[in-house]
């Protein structure tokens, strides 16, 4: 019969996979934080101004025709903070109005080769649009931006926004997500 042994076999260090583990997950962690940024983007309602026109539009007296078209511009100041690590460029504005009945109008800011045009017809709005937001506009990490810009919301007059639920300012950001805020009542 062969003698019994008790003797235990030869421990292997774990010293080796633990310390290549903890490169791995260090280094996961290192492209985590570049590719996905814990800081964020914010935006801040600052101001909003409006201003309700009618236009009247007579026909022919023959014909006896006329057409009245509501427009209520919203000149509404925001900032847009950049708090990440990388540049930020704005895309576009939006401003959906939800309405009393839950209805809702989502209309895009006037682009900078219609507000001369707004401002010559409505020279009302020139105080409100001294300084405006454009889009393609870049920010700097750490930086920031603001300034108003204007929405032309048809068939709204200022009894209906005054009843609104709710107007929400979306902030369209290139390779980023969308960014929100909301003009109070």
């Amino acid at each position: 019969m062969p003698e019994l042994s008790f003797s235990q076999p030869e421990r292997r260090s774990f010293l080796v996979p633990i310390l290549l583990a903890l490169a791995a997950l260090a280094l996961a962690i290192v492209v985590a934080i570049h590719f996905f940024p814990a800081t964020t983007v914010n935006i801040d309602h600052i101001h909003t101004d409006i201003l309700p026109t009618e236009t009247k539009l007579k026909g022919s007296t023959i014909v006896g025709l006329s057409e009245t078209y509501k427009v209520l511009y919203v000149a509404s100041t925001i900032k847009v903070d950049n708090q990440l690590r990388v540049p930020l460029y704005l895309d576009n504005f939006h401003l959906t109005l939800t309405m009393p009945d839950d209805s809702e109008l989502t209309v895009q800011a006037a682009g900078k080769h219609d507000i001369p045009d707004i401002e010559l017809n409505y020279p009302a709005l020139k105080p409100f649009l001294t300084n405006q937001l454009q889009r393609e506009t870049a920010l700097e990490p750490g930086k920031s931006a603001s300034g108003t810009v204007l929405f032309p919301l048809n068939k709204v007059d200022k009894a209906l926004w005054d009843q609104r639920k709710s107007a929400v300012i979306k902030v369209d950001l290139y390779h980023q997500p969308a960014v929100y805020t909301t003009i109070p009542k």
